[in-house]
């Protein structure tokens, strides 16, 4: 932890003495710092952050070396009318002679996505088990815009919020937390609305956010009307994808702060009554001061 606040503190001296404001608004500033830039940020309505962080506030930065995964997509032919069939019914890349498969993909209103969401979905499960079968849950990506948000007893998420999804193994209708598929979701919906579409609408996605009352209650509500993922415009999908954001980033501090807790239980001595050890701590201490 005191490592954390050196950082911090070296960044505010550093901010002070040399930082050049390059934008600013009552929450949220940008700063030239020698050759970086530093974002100090307060509590912004999402509308700020959603055109800062998600939309176009910001210019784009310098592009970067393609990823493997970029250069394998761009590698493919285009898809067929009737989408991949990512389990072999059809052939290795689908086709129109499968009964089951491909053929669905023409009620999907993400069709033009098809190549991409076969080859996430292909291979990464959406569950790490199927309440119905106990198989890991893999999704057919025909499907996805199925997914629907629902309410759920709190003694099954302490929020309430879960989702109803097909079993692409057993073909159970299944209801899950929405936690349990909360990282498969965030992936698919990066490949439905990638950054080209997503930054023109980012500062829309975060007005919306803060006309319902911030990310929680545009979950609740979506899962109060049991909203599937296909009903949801581009602009809804970027404040959902905002809003699942914001859950996983509070996940990840909460779980920063138990480590730190759990150090500072153990240099404490709450955590162990081991003999001669708090000398031992005493001594080190020591040690640490004269160097």
């Amino acid at each position: 932890m005191a490592l954390r606040w050196e950082t911090l503190e070296a960044w505010e001296r550093a901010v002070r003495d040399r930082g050049r404001i390059l934008m600013e608004t009552g929450e949220l500033s940008l700063i030239r710092v020698d050759d970086g830039e530093v974002v100090r940020v307060g509590r912004p309505p999402m509308v700020l952050w959603g055109g800062w962080r998600y939309g176009a506030a910001l210019p784009v930065a310098a592009p970067r070396r393609r990823g493997w995964i970029r250069r394998l997509l761009e590698g493919l032919p285009p898809p067929p009318l009737e989408g991949y069939d990512p389990y072999g019914l059809t052939g290795p890349m689908g086709g129109i002679a499968g009964s089951r498969g491909p053929m669905r993909w023409l009620g999907s209103p993400f069709v033009s996505r098809a190549q991409p969401l076969t080859l996430v979905f292909s291979a990464i499960p959406l569950a790490r088990r199927c309440p119905s079968c106990g198989e890991p849950l893999p999704l057919d990506p025909w499907a996805f815009h199925t997914l629907a948000f629902v309410e759920i007893p709190r003694t099954e998420a302490p929020d309430g919020l879960g989702v109803e999804v097909p079993c692409g193994s057993c073909g159970d209708w299944v209801v899950l937390p929405l936690d349990a598929i909360r990282p498969a979701l965030r992936l698919g919906l990066s490949v439905l609305d990638p950054g080209t579409v997503a930054r023109p609408l980012g500062e829309a996605a975060g007005a919306g956010l803060d006309a319902v009352g911030g990310p929680q209650r545009l979950l609740e509500g979506i899962a109060r009307i049991r909203a599937p993922l296909g009903d949801l415009e581009a602009r809804e999908r970027v404040a959902l994808g905002m809003a699942l954001d914001a859950r996983a980033e509070a996940e990840a501090l909460r779980g920063e702060w138990r480590r730190a807790e759990e150090i500072i239980a153990i240099l404490d001595g709450q955590l162990t009554d081991i003999p001669g050890f708090e000398a031992f701590r005493q001594k080190v201490l020591e040690e640490g001061g004269e160097r």
